[in-house]
């Protein structure tokens, strides 16, 4: 166990903050709905997400592609998907507005109230391959306390490069070991921990809706917790013993 006291909490925000796939899958039942045509939301968000936007990102990350703005990368997918199922009547401006509903995420119920029992002991910022007005808007719309918003944006690079970990600690002063990761995702973990953070895993088994596999953890972290809420109980009581 590490020697330095945790003074920051950074926060991975889609997934582990944010409940994406039944904002996007209801926002997108609602647009069809509208439009008199029934297609699997479930199937067309997990394409949406892993085969768009991780896609892109594991080629950013590998140096196979070129660092392109967000709701750049969600756009170019969603055009695609649209074709793909038959949704070819959107204007350009409806095309953009459903872009955006990355921006109107809700966040899982515990994630506030966690994120509040935290901030008593914590700096808790967010830390999020995602645009930093993306990050603004879901902060803004669901009224969570942040200290501050870190985005990959500010760095020009992308999580789980090593490098962006000791960037965003540099950003607030600390030395690594100072801060905590949480995430629901052990590659962004992993990532953390190779660059001395602590790291505290959520886990989050309707990320990807009802009837998705639970994430295979290879290895163990600092903490392994089912809620914002569980993480800042067993923090309080660690810093009373």
């Amino acid at each position: 166990m590490s020697s330095y006291k945790i003074k920051a909490l950074y926060f991975d925000v889609f997934g582990t903050v944010a409940d994406w796939y039944s904002s996007v899958t209801r926002e997108g039942q609602e647009l069809s709905g509208r439009m008199g045509h029934s297609i699997p939301w479930g199937e067309f968000v997990t394409k949406w997400r892993v085969d768009g936007y991780l896609q892109a990102l594991g080629e950013i990350s590998s140096g196979n592609a070129k660092i392109i703005p967000t709701e750049t990368i969600h756009r170019n997918k969603l055009v695609n998907l649209l074709n793909e199922y038959g949704l070819t009547s959107l204007s350009n401006d409806e095309i953009d507005h459903f872009n955006r509903v990355w921006n109107r995420l809700d966040t899982w119920e515990d994630a506030r109230e966690g994120l509040l029992l935290l901030k008593k002991d914590f700096m808790i910022l967010p830390f999020s391959n995602g645009d930093f007005r993306c990050l603004l808007d879901i902060s803004r719309r669901n009224d969570l306390p942040w200290d501050g918003i870190i985005s990959a944006d500010f760095f020009k690079k992308v999580k789980p490069d090593p490098t962006i970990y000791y960037d965003a600690a540099e950003l607030v002063q600390l030395d690594p070991p100072e801060i905590m990761m949480v995430a629901c995702h052990a590659q962004d973990l992993m990532g953390a921990r190779n660059a001395g953070f602590r790291t505290a895993y959520v886990n989050r088994p309707y990320e990807y809706g009802p009837d998705a596999i639970m994430e295979n953890k290879p290895v163990s972290f600092d903490y392994d917790v089912d809620s914002f809420t569980e993480l800042a109980k067993i923090l309080r009581d660690e810093m009373r013993a």
